[in-house]
């Protein structure tokens, strides 16, 4: 179950990030393909799972599936959320400046991994490398020249005018 779950979390990320947990929990609810394997229980609950594992949900999930799949979903590499918060505020935020783009991403890098951030409530399981990376980017989000200079490396923009 635990595989179908993680196989179908982010089945439409990339079509419609803010309602993918909806969607993919849908997807996989309506794949009669999975009633070969699961009885509806089962199907029903890991539909639940991958609608619960999105980070800013509130509330825990409503299963163990979905803590399992939640806390994997979880980010151990710094510099992905760099390349992330980058990537969306070229395409959501066309005409901020760089700086704009970088402040917004600290912060946003801030509300989501630093104290009390909303996706570390989402880790329901002792994970050594997920405490390591938390302890790193918000050391890195709490220093705004250290995190500028970090976020223009990652994303190659050492020699972008400003």
């Amino acid at each position: 179950m635990v595989y179908t779950i993680a196989a179908y979390h982010d089945i439409v990320h990339s079509i419609d990030a803010k309602n993918h947990e909806r969607l993919s929990a849908e997807i996989l609810k309506n794949d009669l393909n999975l009633k070969e394997f699961f009885d509806d229980d089962k199907i029903n609950t890991m539909s639940e799972a991958v609608y619960d594992h999105r980070a800013s949900m509130e509330g825990e999930p409503r299963s163990i599936y979905g803590k399992i799949v939640s806390s994997a979903d979880q980010n151990t590499i710094v510099n992905n959320p760099f390349k992330r918060t980058y990537a969306y505020r070229l395409k959501h935020c066309p005409n901020d400046s760089l700086e704009e783009i970088i402040e917004d991403s600290r912060q946003h890098i801030l509300d989501k991994y630093g104290n009390n951030g909303y996706a570390t409530e989402k880790m329901y399981f002792e994970d050594e490398d997920f405490k390591k990376f938390k302890e790193e980017i918000t050391n890195l989000a709490s220093n705004k020249e250290l995190f500028r200079k970090k976020y223009l490396e990652i994303n190659g923009l050492n020699n972008k005018q400003i």
